[in-house]
């Protein structure tokens, strides 16, 4: 149910023995070794805002940068004085340890969502449900449940609902062990991509075994680690990459966003010389950006585009890579925009995304951006990007240090770049 491009496995293999980081959400570190923790509300421009609480009261407070040694927001923490970003864990300044995380995936997986039970069972009663692999020929969403769920569930997001329920009936009803785990993995897969419900994701993958078989499921054994990542234990996410003899491209991408770059990059490295190199230096590029290696991201979004072989220039997923590259390369520059350099107004941009261009508006008033949203797009696969991306760039009031959202990259990835062009229109 994943398409080529995004099932691709790599037999390039990393030893990772890297320590795990410590991870605190929206905290304010000052000069004087002060603390404050919150809500921060904005730090792109010459102070750092953030909402705290005192009681039952919420106080705004602000801080001058230059009293400002570092924050903490959305999982990663900025040295103010540098502007790099690095990975962080979560609540409480420490990494939850295994222990805390099996028992919230435990707790989490054993109960159903609160919408499970007003959800429909709603599915074409032609579909097989004895789900044979390889699915029967021509394609038919009607009958195969895995092109049902591709066609049908993944591009609307008010069946997401529908689709998980869908796959709980399977699990009732066919008791086939291949067919079992299956709709385990499945299950797993929805629950990350389309809901991002990390704690139910992770028990079904548990479930289906997949932790004793990560290389003959890449793709999943990575979605697996970004789970336990999540939920707060950047170790166990690593101990999950590096327990894999064969890694996807979203290796590097999880490497990046834990923070990892050196080694988002070695792995990207190990990618071109198997002849990958434009798919895995666009990785290695999106690692570099995420960590504010800007001059790093640029070299490899231009490695890219060399690597594409002369005899592929025309087959699709090229020329998708190619445009990818050049997308990053013509808003890196813009990445660093402070939202107070520009102009009160509404900015349109597009920027390419798997299928066409994904068009944005982004809103900024009084030196903050107020919205942002994607006005136009063809994407089907685009899981939980639509949202997700567009409050992490409220959130940091810029694109600088933001991570792809799993599973939908170049959706996402479309995002960031037009946000970024729409506010270079609006510069002052």
């Amino acid at each position: 149910m994943i398409s080529a491009l995004r099932n691709i496995a790599c037999v390039a293999t990393i030893v990772l023995s890297i320590p795990a980081a410590s991870w605190a959400v929206d905290t304010v570190e000052l000069t004087t070794g002060a603390k404050a923790t919150g809500t921060i509300k904005s730090y792109s421009g010459d102070v750092v805002v953030i909402d705290v609480k005192v009681g039952t009261r919420t106080i705004q407070r602000s801080y001058p940068k230059d009293r400002v040694k570092a924050i903490i927001v959305d999982g990663k923490r900025i040295d103010m004085q540098s502007g790099k970003a690095t990975a962080t864990l979560s609540e409480g300044n420490v990494e939850r340890s295994r222990e805390e995380i099996l028992a919230e995936i435990d707790r989490q997986g054993k109960t159903p969502p609160d919408w499970f039970e007003a959800t429909p069972l709603n599915y074409p009663k032609t579909l097989d449900l004895a789900w044979p692999i390889p699915a029967p020929k021509p394609w038919d969403s009607s009958k195969n449940i895995g092109q049902f769920i591709w066609d049908r569930i993944n591009p609307n997001s008010n069946k997401w609902r529908e689709g998980v329920r869908f796959m709980h009936h399977i699990l009732s009803e066919n008791k086939n062990k291949d067919v079992q785990k299956r709709a385990m993995r499945t299950l797993g897969a929805m629950y990350h991509n389309l809901l991002q419900d990390h704690a139910r994701s992770a028990f079904w993958f548990r479930q289906s075994g997949l932790e004793n078989e990560l290389s003959d499921a890449p793709q999943q054994a990575v979605v697996l680690a970004d789970c336990y990542w999540k939920l707060g234990s950047k170790r166990m996410a690593l101990e999950t990459l590096a327990r894999m003899k064969l890694k996807p491209y979203s290796a590097i991408k999880l490497l990046g966003d834990l923070g990892e770059p050196d080694a988002a990059v070695k792995l990207g490295e190990a990618f071109a010389k198997s002849g990958q190199a434009s798919t895995s230096f666009l990785y290695a590029g999106d690692a570099c950006r995420v960590a504010g290696r800007l001059e790093d991201a640029e070299k490899y979004y231009r490695k890219a585009i060399a690597g594409i072989p002369a005899n592929e220039a025309d087959k699709p997923h090229r020329k998708r890579d190619k445009a990818r590259a050049e997308a990053s390369i013509a808003a890196i520059r813009f990445y660093t925009l402070d939202p107070k350099n520009v102009r009160d107004g509404k900015y349109t941009a597009s920027s390419i995304g798997y299928e066409a261009l994904v068009h944005v508006e982004v809103v900024v008033a009084a030196g903050r951006i107020e919205s942002v949203r994607v006005t136009q797009h063809r994407e089907k696969q685009y899981y939980s990007s639509l949202t997700d991306t567009p409050e992490k760039i409220l959130k940091r009031q810029g694109v600088s240090g933001i991570d792809a959202t799993s599973s939908a990259t170049i959706t996402s990835e479309a995002i960031i770049n037009a946000t970024a062009k729409a506010l270079a229109d609006g510069s002052k």
